[in-house]
């Protein structure tokens, strides 16, 4: 088996001293493991719409075929400051970034603040949802853990206390949608 890396996506350096996850999409096929454990944890139900993480595939994009939408837990945050009930925090010991549905009015300040544009409203209870690093597990995230190409399509970033590293961006908030 050839392990010599498939062609590269775009790479942007970032400084993100939080923990995180990386997804890269040139190794990424695709098979959406990631959002079925996701939300088989979280949900108990295998369900993409209420997954933390989303893998998208659009066979017709020249550049990238193949994209996720997943939280970067970003330094400076800007979710955490939209919040007009406090509903967003920053967990003491993982730094994940986490929704408190009890207090979340599901208003979607999160959102446009986003730069990713990630938080999303869960279609049922219509608050804010988003990865939080399965930060309730010793072991990590649950994602990386069962993704078939763990550590090459998807890994888990402890933080890199303020160092530059390259990190794979696939999605950008744009007056559209998405690109």
């Amino acid at each position: 088996m050839n392990e010599s890396m498939p062609q590269q996506a775009p790479v942007v350096e970032t400084r993100n001293p939080q923990p995180h996850l990386v997804f890269d999409p040139s190794w990424c096929r695709a098979c959406k493991v990631c959002e079925m454990a996701c939300s088989s944890l979280k949900e108990g139900q295998a369900r993409p719409a209420v997954a933390r993480i989303n893998v998208f595939f659009d066979e017709f994009a020249e550049d990238a075929p193949i994209s996720a939408m997943l939280c970067f837990h970003c330094a400076d945050a800007p979710c955490l400051a939209a919040c007009p009930t406090e509903a967003m925090s920053r967990h003491p010991i993982t730094g994940a970034v986490l929704i408190d549905e009890a207090k979340c009015v599901g208003c979607m300040l999160c959102r446009r603040a986003c730069p990713w544009d990630v938080p999303k409203r869960h279609p049922d209870r219509r608050v804010a949802i988003k990865c939080d690093l399965c930060s309730d597990r010793a072991a990590g995230p649950y994602c990386v853990q069962v993704c078939p190409l763990s550590g090459r399509a998807l890994r888990h970033e402890p933080g890199s206390n303020g160092e530059s590293q390259p990190e794979i961006i696939t999605r950008r908030k744009t007056g559209k949608r998405e690109v």
